[in-house]
């Protein structure tokens, strides 16, 4: 059997445009090998499924570019914007929907022809919920999109075919465990052919420190910092558990590390991520050619 090679993209929101950037200098150096199952979850989920379409990584690149601001752009709220936190999220996910619309159409899962996993949680029965272009339900390619990046404070949860869902990040912010298991229930690929090239939106530290006395939600925990905590956190544990899965050149993991959290929603920071990206490709450059050119 040939190697079955999965593409794996962490959620994070604009961070996204991370990982796209990396696809465009992988793409303009001829390193982007033929994929067999792509999955992304949240942001991670629209460059997923714009890869499955084969639209070019630059586009994706200029799609967070031009919509980040459109996307997060703050609902009207009349009071104080840590009251708005506690009783509405932030950001209107009718404009993320258009945006969506905008690339992808009147397209349905199906018609994705190259196998597509987007994770999304059921909040109703409070389990993950696997979308993908396989599966028995078809909705369309936007609304499994949009209910992936339905992050908790930031986007209202979405309602597709009757289930109430929302982000996959919740429980699989890295779906490289869940792309390994559908690679191996679903295609019966045996593990020593499944290769992953799984990419990061981010590892942070300094979430927390010993100096905070009192650890309620709002002045300790700190809630979009505990949720950005949380998500780092499973991405980087999914991880090491496929580490251990997987031998050292069946996995290529690309991340890049910072002191400073870049938040999900703050576009501004659009030119510092593509640089993160040129600066990752250009230092791991030797075991990315290694990884890939026997691909």
């Amino acid at each position: 059997m040939q190697q079955f090679v999965i593409l794996s993209i962490d959620g994070g929101g604009i961070r996204g445009v991370f990982a796209a950037r990396l696809l465009e200098l992988l793409r303009s150096s001829s390193k982007l090998p033929a994929f067999n199952l792509i999955a992304g979850t949240s942001t991670g989920s629209i460059i997923a499924s714009c890869m499955a379409l084969k639209i070019d990584p630059s586009i994706i690149v200029s799609l967070y570019q031009a919509s980040g601001s459109i996307i997060f752009s703050k609902k009207f709220f009349f009071g104080p914007r840590l009251l708005e936190k506690a009783v509405q999220s932030s950001y209107d996910n009718g404009r993320l929907k258009a945006v969506l619309r905008q690339v992808f159409g009147k397209k349905r899962l199906h018609d994705v022809k190259l196998p597509l996993l987007i994770p999304t949680t059921d909040l109703k029965a409070g389990s993950g919920h696997l979308f993908s272009s396989f599966a028995n339900d078809n909705p369309y390619l936007y609304e499994a999109i949009l209910a992936s990046c339905s992050a908790p404070t930031y986007f209202d949860p979405t309602v597709v075919d009757g289930k109430l869902l929302a982000d996959g990040g919740m429980w699989g912010n890295n779906p490289i465990l869940s792309a390994i298991a559908i690679a191996r229930d679903h295609f019966k690929v045996p593990f020593d052919k499944i290769k992953v090239i799984s990419l990061g939106s981010g590892h942070f530290s300094g979430f927390y420190d010993d100096e905070n006395k009192r650890w309620g939600l709002i002045n300790g925990w700190k809630i979009r910092t505990l949720t950005e905590f949380l998500a780092s956190l499973q991405s980087e544990a999914t991880n090491q558990i496929a580490k251990k899965l997987l031998n050292q050149n069946q996995l290529l993991r690309l991340n890049f590390k910072s002191d400073n959290l870049i938040s999900p929603d703050e576009f501004d920071k659009t030119d510092e991520l593509i640089q993160f990206a040129d600066e990752l490709y250009i230092t791991e450059k030797i075991r990315i050619d290694n990884f890939l050119n026997p691909l």
